[in-house]
């Protein structure tokens, strides 16, 4: 179908929204990669976390629509046992209302700390005041769960785990 339109006296525009006139073979954009839904999948549950390495494991990785919904991605790391303090970071890029949060529990799976913003990234200091972050363990397992801040929320994401 041809479409004429009269912007100016004397002008003329046209618009072609024929099949022809398209790019037929291209991906829809998104803001993630099949790669990035996939990275250490399966870990969709604290039982199911995946175990990282934190000198080499850091994504990039994504939040993404499954089956049952969204995608709340798990991660396990062992506090080695000279560490005094412990700093993960969640870094994503909050464009279009795409924030993610992040949560990290023990090793009996108790939530111990919390970071909630509304900012690019999210920071868990431990030991520290804000958010409260209690020191962890030397030795001992720790799962964080990086998820979505609301259902809707979709977006990838790089992260560290670094030890002080």
């Amino acid at each position: 179908m041809l479409a004429l339109l009269a912007a100016l006296p004397g002008c003329s525009f046209i618009l072609d929204f024929s099949d022809k006139a398209g790019v037929h073979d291209a991906s829809l954009d998104g803001p993630y990669t099949q790669a990035e839904c996939d990275y250490k999948e399966p870990n969709d549950t604290l039982d199911a976390a995946a175990v990282i390495d934190p000198a080499t494991d850091m994504g990039p990785a994504a939040i993404c629509k499954n089956a049952g919904g969204e995608d709340d991605d798990y991660y396990k790391f062992t506090v080695p046992a000279s560490a005094t303090k412990t700093t993960i970071k969640l870094m994503f890029t909050d464009s279009n209302v795409r924030d993610l949060d992040l949560k990290l529990y023990d090793n009996t799976g108790a939530q111990t700390a919390q970071s909630r913003s509304f900012s690019d990234g999210e920071t868990l200091i431990c030991p520290a005041v804000s958010p409260p972050c209690a020191a962890l363990t030397a030795g001992a397992d720790y799962t964080f769960e990086v998820l979505p801040g609301s259902p809707v929320n979709l977006n990838n994401y790089t992260f560290s785990v670094a030890f002080e």
